[in-house]
């Protein structure tokens, strides 16, 4: 009785522990995925519909559920608010991940695959690119992308 009560407790632990150690990745991917999509003005169908087929098929952020509608809408409502406020905010969210060289090149990868959701990547989309990718010292030649 003891070991499967206790067996849960530290199951429910691990699975809080790794949300936990996990959030500022999935920050960084919903605020990079997000402003990358908002860079010419307007935020297409096609793009949210990939950020959504993203994170739903990404499995470090499976276990958030509900809390990545939630991030999701408060950068769409930051940068509707004011581009320059919601900008600084995501750009912090990146900047929490950026000594992890595993998770900076998948928050780029994710949004490199938003900003290819319509087919090609705008001038406002590269230039964003560009400067996250500068932040996070990645180049996207070396992602096959000439800037």
């Amino acid at each position: 009785m003891f070991g499967k009560l206790f067996g849960k407790k530290v199951s429910n632990a691990k699975a809080e522990l790794k949300k936990v150690e996990n959030r500022d990745l999935m920050q960084a991917i919903v605020g990079g995925c997000i402003l990358v999509a908002a860079a010419d003005g307007e935020i297409e169908k096609s793009e949210t519909d990939k950020i959504d087929q993203l994170i739903r098929s990404n499995k470090n952020l499976e276990h958030f559920g509900a809390e990545i509608t939630a991030t999701l809408g408060r950068f769409t409502e930051q940068l509707h608010a004011g581009f320059r406020v919601g900008r600084l905010n995501i750009l912090r969210e990146i900047r929490d991940i950026k000594n992890n060289p595993a998770d900076a090149e998948e928050v780029f990868v994710n949004m490199i695959t938003v900003a290819e959701a319509d087919g090609e990547i705008e001038p406002e989309e590269l230039k964003v690119l560009t400067e996250i990718g500068r932040e996070l010292g990645l180049r996207l030649s070396d992602f096959g992308i000439e800037a």
